[in-house]
């Protein structure tokens, strides 16, 4: 987990909540910094600045942006700075540097900041700013992944003491909601419902999952954790608040749908690194907390994972008791071995989540994927690293879990895509019987407002088609047939090597789909080099099980190496199966 989680303030009144925007367009404090908010604190913090600028070199500019199609008014993110690269705030927001004291004031959160870059959080599409009287003003806006990212210039040269009105337009280049997909950052700690409600509009998310994190955490306290959607959702955007298990060993979970916590409630379980934290049982298991999510009609997650392949994912997928795994970030091409848990493998160097998620779907399992972007803090807004594109049957939150269910799914923080083989949707299973080999149609579509080098089609891990993508190329399209002889695997990706600075963080721009799982004549996948990794992989985890954990009992450890043990079988049974078909 990184980033740093500060306290929550929650505003409880409906009048204050009513009052809210109102209040942050009109309010100019005098201060340059907010102060810290309490967990107990119920009215907004005074917020914003404006601008030193004498009155004879000041212009007022009233800005709205709208959808350059429709005319609505977007909500949108805004940085504007001048020729010299100052950063002018809108009124009623901060013209600091690290808007870090504002990660307190959760529930309003006015302003964000990129690696120190601050946007300011236009909710109702319409601000006024004070700039000066020159050229070179440079107004950047941005609204989700479906519209171009703007850039419009002003030059007020010689408006001194005007008051003027611009209307800048933003382009939409493709509509998911109507082609059925609900967008989703699956991972967020540091917002109420309130906060995320307003941020979703601005982002361009339907769905956003809030985890609370150990017995202390606000959304824990308030009773925001009560097994349906928040009250401040609405029809087109759905809060729901969960739970995040995080065991320092054998990884975190990501838990969608929770109606009551997982107990023991515990910020963290395991043995961290940290010399400070007292180590805790490695209690429950991960796939303890999948049962207990599944009586509930839950959904149960191995966290930022492609950060953070911990020890239980491997052994989940393989005992069917994992739903999939979550990326805090979609590059899979380069990311290459930085992964923030250090598992030894002996014979094998440290290997990437990227390439176990991999070797664990070229063994037989069954693993989607979802996209979080693990938010704890003003330093990141919803799906800005990564989100979830899930297509629904139905707008809502049943509709959005039964859409997770059958992994029709992929994340992105960019690129939007589309994938089938022979009509069967990713996620999905394409059963093939009879002689071989069999001739597969593939269909897969590419779209994307943020420029990508690259479009791949996956098969079993490998890359069966490349596209480049030239500069300024929005759409690609592919359709192609696939020989399978044995069972495997289909999935599409596409992105860039090189990272973007407009990211988030630095990023580079990615997207995976889940993959579309090809079953031939009922035999599960089989490849020898993935499964002879998996399974040395399950005899380190059985060796840490044996002298690295903690256990509360002997009946905890025997539980823990049934399981484990249970796993190796799995992906022995995928090693013999490879090596009886290379024979």
């Amino acid at each position: 987990m990184n980033g740093r989680s500060g306290t929550f303030a929650f505003l409880l009144t409906a009048a204050v909540i009513a009052a809210l925007p109102a209040f942050a367009r009109a309010h100019s404090g005098p201060h340059e910094r907010a102060k810290g908010a309490t967990n107990t604190q119920t009215e907004p913090l005074e917020t914003g600045a404006k601008p030193d600028i004498p009155a004879a070199e000041r212009v007022v500019v009233a800005v709205k942006v709208v959808d350059a199609e429709t005319g609505a008014a977007l909500p949108h993110r805004v940085r504007i700075l001048d020729a010299e690269g100052k950063y002018y705030p809108p009124q009623g927001h901060l013209a600091i540097d690290w808007p870090k004291r504002h990660t307190n004031n959760v529930s309003y959160e006015p302003d964000v900041s990129n690696r120190g870059k601050v946007w300011a959080m236009i909710e109702d599409g319409r601000f006024s700013v004070h700039l000066r009287a020159t050229d070179g003003i440079r107004v950047m806006v941005e609204h989700g992944l479906e519209y171009e990212r703007a850039k419009f210039a002003l030059d007020l040269t010689g408006q001194a003491g005007k008051k003027l009105t611009r209307t800048f337009k933003m382009k939409r280049g493709i509509d998911m909601r109507s082609k059925g997909w609900m967008s989703a950052d699956t991972h967020v700690h540091n917002l109420a419902p309130l906060g995320a409600l307003r941020q979703m509009r601005i982002e361009g998310i339907d769905y956003v999952n809030l985890m609370f994190i150990g017995p202390g955490h606000p959304l824990l306290r308030r009773g925001f954790v009560n097994g349906k959607p928040a009250e401040v959702s609405t029809k087109d955007h759905i809060v729901y608040v969960s739970q995040e298990v995080r065991d320092a060993n054998q990884g975190h979970m990501t838990l969608l749908g929770m109606r009551e916590p997982i107990k023991p409630i515990r910020a963290y379980t395991g043995r961290e690194s940290a010399a400070r934290m007292r180590g805790l049982p490695n209690e429950p298991l991960n796939w303890e907390v999948w049962d207990q999510m599944h009586r509930q009609g839950g959904l149960a997650y191995h966290a930022h994972y492609l950060f953070w392949p911990g020890y239980g994912s491997a052994a989940g997928a393989a005992i069917g008791k994992l739903d999939g795994v979550e990326w805090l970030q979609p590059d899979i091409v380069v990311r290459g071995s930085r992964t923030r848990q250090n598992i030894a493998v002996p014979g094998y160097r440290r290997t990437s989540g990227a390439k176990m998620w991999y070797y664990m779907l070229n063994c037989g399992t069954k693993i989607p994927l979802i996209g979080g972007t693990d938010k704890m803090s003003a330093a990141r807004v919803l799906g800005c690293t990564d989100r979830t594109y899930a297509k629904v049957a139905q707008w809502s939150h049943k509709g959005f879990m039964d859409a997770l269910r059958a992994g029709n799914t992929f994340a992105t923080n960019g690129p939007l895509l589309e994938l089938a083989a022979d009509g069967t949707p990713m996620g999905s299973e394409l059963k093939l019987s009879g002689k071989g080999p069999f001739i597969v149609k593939v269909e897969a579509e590419c779209f994307t407002q943020r420029p990508i080098s690259y479009v791949h089609l996956i098969k079993n891990g490998q890359v069966l088609e490349r596209i480049e993508v030239k500069p300024g190329r929005k759409k690609v399209k592919l359709s192609r047939k696939v020989k399978f002889s044995r069972s495997g695997w289909l999935a599409l990706r596409a992105g860039t090597t090189r990272r973007d600075p407009d990211n988030w963080e630095n990023t580079l721009t990615a997207a995976h789909t889940s993959p579309v799982y090809v079953t031939v004549n009922g035999r599960l996948p089989a490849d020898k080099t993935s499964a002879k990794y998996m399974v040395a992989r399950l005899d380190a985890t059985i060796k840490w099980v044996n002298e690295e954990a903690m256990w509360s009992s002997d009946a905890a450890k025997a539980k823990a190496l049934a399981g484990f043990t249970q796993a190796r079988a799995f992906y022995a049974a995928a090693l013999k199966r490879a090596t009886e078909n290379a024979e």
